[in-house]
């Protein structure tokens, strides 16, 4: 089970004990489930508040939403594909170095452009769906599409986004990255097409 999931499993157990403790009631899952996602909306905002009193600027809400979406996108590939550390990385390209150059690996790769890379609470975090994790490498899409985001002017997060976001350049309004392992020259060609539409 994925850190993620064992953390909100322990927590509904320690809420479903208070609320027994508390209230003698025996709370099913979904109110367990309900007074966690109360408890966890309450947080954010206290903790966006504590962020926002601290800025010197007023940021307009059209840029607030925009930053909540691209944030609510960013945990949605963590949930579907894993966002990968260093030593995560290392371990799937079976490094068995030292630690100093296990966290390098990744590091040095993304520096010549052979991973796609999200910097996330002052550190790179990769994610998950560029590996090929039976064979121990970088899925062979990946360099060009770095390569490819870079002259086209894209941040990487830009593209990461692109790629697991639906896009009428793909029939049924699919996303390109569900296609990254059947036709991963058709990605690249929706990428050049999509990020220089002048081409």
């Amino acid at each position: 089970m994925p850190i993620k999931q064992q953390r909100t499993a322990a927590d509904a157990a320690l809420v479903h004990e208070a609320v027994r403790a508390v209230t003698g009631a025996d709370a099913t899952p979904a109110e367990v489930a309900d007074l966690l996602d109360r408890v966890r909306a309450r947080t954010a905002v206290s903790e966006l508040s504590g962020v926002l009193a601290r800025t010197t600027h007023t940021p307009h809400p059209a840029l607030a939403r925009g930053a909540q979406a691209g944030e609510n996108a960013i945990r949605a590939i963590e949930t579907e594909f894993g966002l990968l550390t260093s030593a995560e990385v290392a371990k799937i390209l079976g490094s068995s170095s030292t630690p100093s150059a296990i966290r390098a690996l990744a590091s040095d790769m993304r520096g010549r452009g052979e991973l796609l890379a999200l910097k996330r609470l002052n550190r790179f975090v990769y994610p998950g769906f560029q590996f090929d994790r039976e064979r121990g490498r970088v899925k062979p899409l990946v360099k060009p599409l770095v390569a490819l985001a870079h002259t086209s002017g894209w941040d990487e997060i830009d593209a990461v986004l692109w790629l697991c976001s639906p896009t009428t350049y793909v029939a049924d309004g699919a996303r390109p990255v569900d296609l990254i392992d059947t036709d991963p020259e058709r990605v690249l060609e929706i990428a050049r097409r999509a990020w220089n539409p002048g081409w």
